[in-house]
Parts: C-alpha cells; sequence; structure tokens
C-alpha cells in the first residue's frame, strides 16, 4: 500500500516506526498545493486564521510529493494513524500517483473537506499569514516552513513560492532572502 504526502508527511518521520519499506518523489497529476485549510488552533485562531496546507483539483495541476511504501498488513493501522493525525474532516481518498514519473500505483491521499476553508488571493492569504498565532506559533513560521523543507527536497511549487514571497512582501524582508 502506498501515501501519498505533500506537505508534512513528507518531512516529519511519521512513517520511520510503521514498517515503511521505500520512500519516493512522487506526482499527482490534476491537483496542486494550495494554502486553504483554516488553523483556528495550531497556527491560528477563530478570529485570525492560519491557511495551511491542502491539495485542489486543478486541471493542469501536478503536486509533487513523496510516496511512502507498506506492507498491506498495514493497512488498517496506517488509516487509523492518518485519521487521527489529519483529523476526521480529512478524507482519505485512493488516487493514482506517478513514481519517478513514469510508474503509476493506487496511494491514499489526505485532502481536507471540512468546512474551515479559506478562498484568497495570494496577497489576501498573505495578509492572513501576517496577522495569525496560534498555540504551536505564528503562522509566519508554518509558512516560512513549508518552503523551506520543499527547497530541501528539491521540490519547486509554485504556488507555496508566490505566497512566501508575498508574506516576504507584506513583512518587508528582502526577496533575495527567500527559498530559491
Amino acid at each position: 500500500m502506498w501515501v501519498f504526502g505533500y506537505g508534512s508527511l513528507m518531512w516529519d518521520g511519521w512513517e520511520a516506526s510503521l514498517g515503511c519499506t521505500r520512500k519516493e518523489l512522487a506526482d499527482l497529476p490534476g491537483y496542486c498545493r494550495t494554502f486553504n485549510k483554516a488553523s483556528i488552533r495550531n497556527w491560528g485562531t477563530k478570529r485570525a486564521p492560519c491557511p495551511t496546507l491542502n491539495i485542489s483539483q486543478k486541471d493542469t495541476g501536478m503536486c509533487r510529493g513523496i510516496a511512502f511504501e507498506f506492507p498491506d498488513s498495514k493497512k488498517a493501522e496506517i488509516f487509523a494513524i492518518l485519521i487521527k493525525r489529519e483529523g476526521k474532516a480529512f478524507m482519505l481518498r485512493e488516487m493514482s500517483i506517478l513514481l519517478r514519473g513514469t510508474m503509476k500505483v493506487l496511494a491514499i491521499v489526505p485532502i481536507y473537506e471540512g468546512k474551515n476553508l479559506i478562498s484568497k488571493s495570494a496577497s489576501g492569504t498573505a495578509s492572513l499569514v501576517a496577522q495569525a498565532t496560534g498555540i504551536q506559533g505564528a503562522c509566519l513560521e508554518y509558512i516560512k516552513g513549508v518552503a523551506e523543507k520543499l527547497t530541501e527536497l528539491g521540490i519547486d511549487d509554485p504556488m507555496v513560492a508566490e505566497i512566501w514571497s508575498a508574506v516576504r512582501g507584506l513583512i518587508g524582508r528582502p526577496k533575495r532572502a527567500m527559498p530559491k
């Protein structure tokens, strides 16, 4: 069984104790990252929500992430952990992904489909980011962490780069210091 990660699943080591047998860069065609899930506890509040990662359909989109392979015998355990970790509003969809751009496999993909959705332009999203702070810290640190982790993994995501650039412009940091 495969699980596709496009956010923190890619880098926080959740898979290590669950018998992951393989990790590979993978693409999810027809989808792209978006900061449209409102965090109203961890990175923001109800009055000042932090836009956090999700994915949305886009015909021409291609979301690059990491695919994790597990023994089929771990399926129930993996589902239980993903539901606990991501929350009940994240649907675990079985979708086709491409490993190394060529081999098609089915993978479990968590997609937020709850009521806390945000729909803003890049500048509107940047304004929310600049204002939000939750129990895990400032939304700015969350967005910065996402941009830096994608850069470390060699994943270029135009939407993340656009939001990070808008945030940096809003808070007055030099754009040349932005992750490449």
